[in-house]
């Protein structure tokens, strides 16, 4: 009995525990509760993956939601391949449903750019990352950062629109998007299709511009100012100063048809190099032609307008079209082919024709004598442009002929190669023409002229020879002198008549002789007054006088 006493109280003193371990257990009580709380709020931990750490700072740099802080940046290394910057960030628990995989994030600093100067407050307080959550379900931990700030952001009102053309139309992310000049939106992102050899491009119409972009709608880039010289004469177009220095995108509607329905954001449309590609691109209903031209096609350019008459109908597609197809070294002795469209939707009221209607019509007017001809549309720069007209000479040769599955148009030669056919005729005909008998004769006729003219020359210095002879001067006195002796004679010649009897025989023969002398004397004075006026004209003609004045009636 006394052993077992003392055995209990021995097991007693074993089992009791002493009061100096009550505060270590509840240390590590408290301990315990702290980091599970410390770790709660805390918060859950990301990582940034960036290309540059520019104004980042472990333990100092904010992430901000709208200005608010939502977590911190604890650490910042290279990554293990050196390539990017891996930033080791902790996100508060409220801000944990934030953490999607659409959210994006990117860098606020002081930022230059067309739109101004943003990021000012940074200057003082420290760059600091802007987190944009997003709508998805889906959680993650990884994010990238973006270089700069993203065009439209999660949620926002619009539509989102992709945009595949050429290296030459490639943009950049921020260029703007303008409708008539008016900015409606960014270029959100550009991909570079090396298999493909295409620019992929993503553009935000912002909202409530959305409207306008419809399923007839046509992009095209907006790259400086645009001076075009061609056949249809001079066009300079000049953009907005913002797209005039960083290029951009512009859209639009062909004038004379409807808008059409609005799109639904991600759908594709073709990016042309200007405007004038893309709106000829919105006639897409067509009729092919090949023409197949005997003349230089020097000049004439793909786009070149099809007019008939003065009025547009058509565009040029390829110059040359098959080249090297056998049916032309066979068939048609070498003609350079060139493939046109005709548009009719350009005459069309809502852009829209009947294209069986428009086939059978040309058909008719080929057999009726429409044909094409290439004329200069520019004498600057020596572009020409396909005019079709009719003319009832080609209606009498016309047969239906077809070039790689095509129709064929006739085609005359222009109105210069025409200009240069006659010409060349001419020079042909007169070569053929048998001059140098002619031009024998006309030597001989210049020669015998010459002759003559110097005989002329000849005799005319012995007429002045002649007339310059002191008796020949003298002779005009002379006559005068004669004739008045001769009056003189005849006074004597009355008075002794005077004395004869009127009834003799003598007196009336001396009568008849002094009216006979009397009547030559008169007729002897115009010549003598003419050599008085003018001594050499028994050689030459008398010089045509003034004619006579008749003198007015005399008053009653």
């Amino acid at each position: 009995m006394t052993e077992n006493n003392h055995m209990l109280a021995n097991v007693s003193k074993q089992a009791r525990i002493s009061p100096i371990w009550i505060v270590p257990i509840v240390a590590l009580l408290i301990g315990l509760w702290l980091i599970y709380d410390n770790y709660t709020k805390a918060g859950k931990q990301i990582t940034l993956s960036m290309t540059n750490a520019e104004g980042i700072e472990a333990g100092k740099t904010k992430i901000k939601v709208h200005s608010v802080d939502i977590g911190q940046v604890e650490q910042v290394t290279l990554s293990e391949d050196l390539g990017h910057i891996e930033v080791i960030a902790r996100i508060t628990p409220k801000a944990e449903p934030m953490l999607v995989k659409d959210t994006q994030l990117w860098v606020v600093k002081p930022r230059i750019g067309l739109e101004g100067i943003s990021g000012l407050n940074t200057v003082i307080s420290g760059a600091y990352i802007e987190l944009q959550p997003g709508k998805s379900e889906e959680e993650t931990d990884q994010f990238n950062v973006l270089d700069q700030p993203p065009i439209s952001l999660n949620g926002a009102k619009g539509v989102h629109v992709n945009l595949i053309g050429k290296v030459g139309n490639a943009l950049r992310v921020g260029d703007p998007v303008t409708y008539q000049g008016l900015r409606v939106g960014r270029v959100v992102s550009a991909v570079f299709d090396p298999k493909q050899r295409q620019m992929k491009h993503e553009v935000f119409i912002e909202h409530p511009y959305d409207v306008l972009v419809t399923e007839n709608s046509r992009f095209w880039t907006t790259v400086g100012i645009d001076v075009k010289l061609d056949s249809e004469g001079f066009k300079a177009n000049i953009p907005t100063v913002e797209s005039l220095i960083a290029g951009g995108v512009s859209f639009g509607h062909a004038d004379d048809r409807p808008m059409g329905k609005p799109v639904v954001s991600e759908t594709t449309f073709e990016l042309y190099t200007n405007e004038d590609a893309a709106r000829q691109q919105t006639y897409d209903q067509f009729i092919e032609y090949v023409l197949l031209v005997n003349d230089t096609v020097r000049g004439l350019s793909k786009g070149a307008p099809v007019e008939f008459r003065g009025l547009r109908i058509g565009t040029v597609i390829s110059v040359p079209w098959k080249f090297n197809s056998p049916e032309r070294k066979k068939d048609f002795r070498y003609a350079i082919p060139v493939l046109i469209h005709l548009e009719p939707g350009r005459l069309a009221e809502n852009g829209k024709a009947d294209l069986q209607e428009w086939k059978d019509r040309m058909h008719h007017m080929l057999q009726r004598g429409l044909h094409a001809t290439l004329k200069s549309g520019n004498l600057i720069t020596g572009s020409v442009f396909v005019d079709l007209n009719m003319d009832q000479h080609v209606h009498k040769t016309y047969r239906t002929q077809r070039f790689e599955g095509l129709p064929v148009m006739p085609t005359t030669a222009t109105n210069l190669a025409q200009i240069e056919q006659k010409l060349s005729d001419l020079l042909d005909k007169l070569n053929r023409l048998n001059v140098e008998p002619v031009l024998s004769g006309l030597d001989k006729n210049l020669q015998q002229s010459e002759k003559t003219m110097q005989e002329i020359r000849t005799l005319s210095q012995q007429v002045n020879q002649l007339l310059n002879q002191p008796d020949v001067q003298q002779m005009p006195s002379n006559i005068n002198q004669t004739m008045q002796d001769m009056r003189a004679t005849m006074q004597e010649l009355r008075g002794t008549l005077q004395g004869l009897s009127p009834e003799s025989t003598a007196y009336q023969e001396l009568t008849t002789t002094l009216q006979r002398l009397d009547k030559a004397l008169r007729d002897i004075q115009p010549l003598a007054r003419t050599l008085n006026e003018q001594p050499n004209a028994i050689l030459f003609d008398r010089k045509p006088g003034n004619d006579p004045v008749p003198l007015a009636p005399a008053k009653p």
